[in-house]
């Protein structure tokens, strides 16, 4: 077995096709029934990365024609990005092997590289999500700590109560009378500067962020609109939902991605209201109107897929009464590089 670190647009179609072969087996393993991403996007995905990330990438591959059975992956903000001041000694952390070969040492080899590179770079702390068994084990055999316990959750459209979601539309309308949902995809000029700071005041008020492990997001107007365009480039629709109060302050949001590679589900990422205007059902509405506009827009949609850390109350209790189920568990978690080197020269 060797490792080998590359450079993803520098593989053929065989290495590329290898190598996404490797992904959806191990996707497999934990959404058995669900499609694939198309080699399409997977390769748009891979290739045309974020370039206010710098990435680092490894095969593992045997025999003479080197079959490819793992990768792995180093990545953090670079100076384009507003989170490097933030994360200067950070770096996030990915490793898959083929399920047939492991606990052969494997994910050790590449977390052996993966770690080298992340220490000469200085950043010496790695985190990682993961929804993998198997990756939670090994993460633990390394003394990973958890910084947060997370579930995939799934709202099947067939399953909704759409009275229920009527019912909640109505009622914020009634609790907040001279408030407005308002619909849009790029972020309109006149209220970007808000908008990028009421992001990020939702986005870090989840749970995630307060036991410290993990660093808080950060959104500046100009990263809004790379990232619009990044998405835009790779296919993507993103739609997002704000209430504006009457004074047109922006009091809260959700959003969700579609890609027509992807036609049976859409990934609704952040919902969050500001403290001062909550207690009058603007998270439901926002949910429930964002709903309705999935279900008349995307007929093709089977279900809404978020994931939510498991000690939001708040967000639990909405996603629950709106039929949202977990059908995973994930897990945030964070190494120490010299915990790991240590782990690894034991039984040197």
């Amino acid at each position: 077995m060797t490792i080998i670190p590359f450079e993803a647009r520098k593989l053929n179609e065989s290495q590329l096709q290898e190598l996404y072969d490797l992904q959806c087996s191990v996707q497999e393993e934990i959404f058995p029934e669900d499609s694939h991403l198309s080699f399409k996007l997977w390769k748009e995905l891979l290739i045309n990365t974020n370039s206010h990330y710098t990435i680092f990438r490894w095969l593992a591959v045997i025999d003479r024609k080197e079959r490819i059975i793992g990768c792995g992956r180093l990545s953090y903000p670079n100076e384009d990005s507003p989170m490097f001041e933030n994360m200067k000694n950070i770096a996030d952390f990915d490793i898959i092997v083929e399920s047939d070969e492991r606990r052969k040492g494997i994910g050790k080899s590449l977390l052996a590289e993966i770690t080298a590179k992340a220490d000469s770079l200085e950043r010496h702390s790695l985190q990682n999500v993961t929804i993998h068994k198997h990756g939670k084990a090994f993460c633990d055999y390394f003394g990973c700590t958890v910084a947060s316990e997370r579930s995939v959750n799934r709202l099947y459209l067939a399953d909704v109560n759409w009275k229920r979601m009527r019912e909640w539309v109505e009622l914020g309308k009634i609790k907040a009378p001279n408030t407005k949902v308002e619909t849009f995809e790029a972020v309109p000029k006149d209220c970007l500067e808000e908008f990028v700071a009421v992001y990020t005041q939702t986005e870090n008020q989840a749970p995630d962020y307060e036991t410290g492990y993990y660093q808080g997001l950060k959104v500046t107007p100009e990263s809004r609109r790379h990232n619009e365009s990044m998405f835009k480039e790779k296919g993507y629709v993103w739609t997002t939902k704000i209430s504006r109060e009457e004074n047109g302050s922006i009091s809260g949001l959700t959003e969700i991605f579609y890609n027509p590679e992807i036609p049976n589900m859409v990934e609704q990422e952040l919902t969050g209201v500001l403290p001062e205007y909550r207690e009058r059902g603007l998270g439901k509405w926002l949910k429930a109107a964002m709903a309705f506009y999935v279900k008349s827009t995307y007929p093709s949609i089977e279900f809404i897929q978020t994931g939510n850390a498991n000690n939001n109350e708040t967000m639990n209790a909405i996603n629950k009464r709106m039929g949202f189920k977990p059908v995973c568990d994930q897990y945030l978690v964070k190494l120490d590089t010299s915990s790991i080197i240590e782990k690894l020269n034991e039984k040197k």
